[in-house]
């Protein structure tokens, strides 16, 4: 590798992508022979250049001028930029001379117009498509889409927005989900469960910081229903909403791969997660690395994950009976539930390893350096 590779990751930092962003960040922080600069963009940047109208009027301006004001100090320390990673196309939208100068790849769990059709938690209300104003958002975005050297989308649905949506060749699309540090999130033995102590509870394990929109709610009717009281119900979650219960637990506190959360993993019999709109489920994978059977919805591109029957089981969003049949299938069938777990983790193993994930984007950015380098030697 090019010792004088200086390459930029720039990745907006909401929800669940804060949690990739510290995994790739944790696993390339021992790579010789080239330069990384790490860029993470807030949620709600407040740089001084995004007060300035018309940039304080709107996200996607806001993300990108914030990443362009940001970039400037690294290349300075560190040289001009061979290629770049971004995680979501705001970071890039209004940066048209960088698109230009600069390869790069362009990783996303969505496209605006899979969101409007699959995930309509996210569609901003009254949405129309078909508008003047959301036809040139959509010329705007596939251009970015289109001058990037490789798409890299999360799921096989998210490509295949890209393809139908944007119209994109599908040479220039790999899908390339994010990876789970399989060294780190190791399972307990959970053969030890078949000489299961009586009176131990039965203990669920629900992950989401959004507590409504993962259906931390639904889940929270199951709680109160007879057949699951003397179950353990965790929720890790900051804006929990709902009333205390003997069998309800709350952890606010915990941090993306920390111990205490890590150890609730450990300590689970299921995961469940009925999550009511999503893209993808970084909390899913965690879950399947610690050999968890997972309850989760089909939305979005979570069937890249989970295997209904397999691996745990999919479900309509917000279907209640489906969810209490799921979670009573695998409370009281304990080799089953031993079974989905070892799929879970095997599963992870060959798809979403960290360590492949990593490898695979070193090598693209080599790539779309190398490029550049035979572009300018024309």
């Amino acid at each position: 590798m090019n010792a004088h590779h200086h390459y930029l990751f720039a990745i907006w930092m909401v929800g669940g992508i804060q949690t990739v962003f510290q995994n790739m960040k944790n696993a390339l922080a021992s790579k010789n022979g080239t330069t990384l600069s790490w860029l993470p963009i807030e949620m709600y940047p407040d740089d001084w250049i995004t007060k300035i109208p018309p940039i304080s009027l709107n996200g996607t301006w806001k993300n990108s001028m914030a990443t362009w004001s940001r970039m400037r100090p690294l290349v300075k320390q560190h040289g001009p930029l061979d290629a770049a990673y971004f995680l979501d196309h705001s970071l890039l939208t209004f940066l048209h001379g960088f698109r230009r100068r600069v390869p790069y790849l362009l990783a996303t769990d969505m496209t605006p117009l899979f969101c409007a059709r699959h995930a309509l938690w996210y569609a901003v209300p009254g949405y129309n498509p078909d508008s003047r104003v959301s036809q040139l958002k959509q010329k705007m975005t596939r251009s970015v889409y289109a001058g990037a050297y490789r798409l890299l989308p999360w799921s096989s649905a998210v490509r295949d927005s890209f393809v139908e949506d944007y119209h994109i060749p599908e040479e220039r699309i790999t899908v390339l989900p994010p990876g789970i540090d399989l060294g780190k999130w190791l399972p307990p033995d959970r053969t030890a469960d078949l000489a299961r102590v009586p009176g131990k509870p039965f203990k669920i394990l629900h992950v989401g910081w959004d507590f409504d929109r993962k259906g931390g709610d639904l889940l929270l009717e199951l709680a109160s229903e007879p057949e699951f009281e003397d179950c353990e119900f965790h929720f890790v979650t900051s804006s929990f909403a709902g009333q205390a219960a003997p069998n309800v637990f709350v952890h606010s506190d915990l941090g993306p791969n920390s111990t205490k959360l890590m150890s609730l993993y450990r300590e689970a019999d299921a995961f469940v997660l009925p999550t009511k709109a999503d893209t993808f489920s970084i909390v899913a994978l965690e879950a399947m690395a610690m050999a968890l059977p997972v309850i989760i919805s089909d939305v979005g591109g979570i069937r890249d994950i989970v295997e209904d029957g397999a691996t745990g089981y999919l479900l309509r969003s917000g279907d209640r009976s489906r969810l209490r049949d799921s979670l009573r299938a695998l409370r009281t069938d304990t080799a089953l539930r031993i079974d989905m777990g070892l799929r879970g983790r095997k599963r992870v193993e060959h798809h979403f390893d960290l360590a492949q994930h990593v490898s695979t984007v070193m090598e693209l950015l080599s790539a779309a350096a190398h490029s550049r380098t035979r572009e300018d030697s024309r």
